[in-house]
């Protein structure tokens, strides 16, 4: 049954057209005036340190949030940084930013304006003493490592910025968060837009085809399947593959991939197999034969018949490629396109 009930009638007399002609000058005078201050605050920046400045209404340097979800705060610019993780420093250095001291990687290259810096032992073995000892007003580390180190950073009153840059988009807010510590905003901005058109430029010569594809994980002990958060999988969504594991779920613990089965593998079918290692190759080698490759169901999926196999080095897959993604995406772009991209 329909409601009879008409919509209440405006009783003032003023027709629609009429609606506007009725405010006075003054009252029009009144919603210009706080329109115009309205749209002026809207203008203001939310944070003075995205300019590299300070913060208009707190006195800070920096507001910001790390990837722990805390806020960190900085009165000033920071003046003696300590970099506990070595492949931040080409962040630092791609911000034009100054360090007292580091942590040294093997197969990490440091920057040869930062071959001074004092080191503070090994990015999986930091001297915590040596650290407080430099007396830093900022330290910067990588959330996965250094998260045992916020309590005595905390008690000596040193701040720390927790990064953990691994997917493409993860490598440049890492970029964005260095260039506001060191208020080079512009200047980072302007690498971001650099890696951002040579992919874009690479992509553009590829052919127009969605690829399926599986990126296998092999270690000594086990076999597991990279999810689109991995390097490897941020690497094939930006070349716009089609990731045959997406939306699987994580192992626990290790959110960037999900468990190895051959029926699922089999199932999917991918069009191409990435392979990613750590660890010894012998044993790595005697894994896959012994999970994958001696499981008969192998030789029947496509990747394999058509010899689309191919194994993607450690140093651009495995360690974070930082501001190097683009030489990543080259490289399994070349994997399967050589005669576009060349050997």
């Amino acid at each position: 049954m329909k409601s009879s009930a008409r919509a209440p009638r405006r009783d003032d007399g003023i027709g629609k057209e009429e609606w506007g002609m009725k405010l006075g000058k003054p009252v029009l005078w009144i919603v210009c005036l706080l329109f115009c201050l309205a749209f002026a605050a809207g203008c203001q920046p939310k944070n003075a340190a995205t300019t590299g400045g300070t913060a208009a209404n707190s006195g800070e340097w920096l507001s910001v949030q790390d990837a722990t979800g805390e806020t960190v705060r900085l009165a000033k610019k920071p003046e003696r940084v300590v970099v506990l993780s070595p492949s931040l420093l080409e962040f630092v250095d791609a911000a034009g930013g100054n360090i007292v001291g580091r942590a040294d990687a093997g197969k990490s290259r440091i920057p040869d304006r930062f071959q001074s810096a004092e080191p503070v032992g090994h990015v999986y073995n930091v001297n915590i003493e040596k650290v407080v000892a430099l007396k830093p007003d900022l330290v910067l580390a990588n959330k996965n490592q250094h998260l045992k180190f916020r309590d005595i950073l905390k008690t000596n009153h040193i701040p720390v910025l927790y990064l953990q840059p691994k997917t493409y988009e993860d490598v440049k807010e890492a970029l964005t968060l260095i260039g506001k510590v060191y208020g080079t905003t512009d200047l980072v901005q302007k690498k971001a837009a650099a890696m951002d058109g040579e992919i874009a430029a690479l992509r553009a010569k590829l052919p127009k085809v969605q690829e399926k594809i599986v990126i296998l994980h092999a270690t000594p002990s086990n076999v597991s399947v990279e999810l689109d958060n991995s390097i490897a999988g941020s690497t094939a969504k930006l070349l716009g593959f089609t990731n045959v594991a997406s939306g699987g779920k994580a192992i626990e613990g290790r959110p960037d991939k999900t468990p190895y089965s051959m029926e699922a593998l089999v199932e999917k079918d991918p069009d191409v197999l990435f392979i990613t290692s750590m660890g010894e190759h012998g044993k790595i080698e005697a894994r896959l034969k012994k999970d994958v490759q001696g499981n008969p169901a192998w030789s029947s999926l496509r990747a394999v018949r058509t010899g689309k196999v191919y194994v993607l080095p450690e140093n651009l897959f495995l360690l974070n490629p930082g501001l190097k993604y683009p030489e990543a995406v080259k490289f399994m772009a070349k994997d399967l396109y050589p005669e576009v991209l060349g050997k």
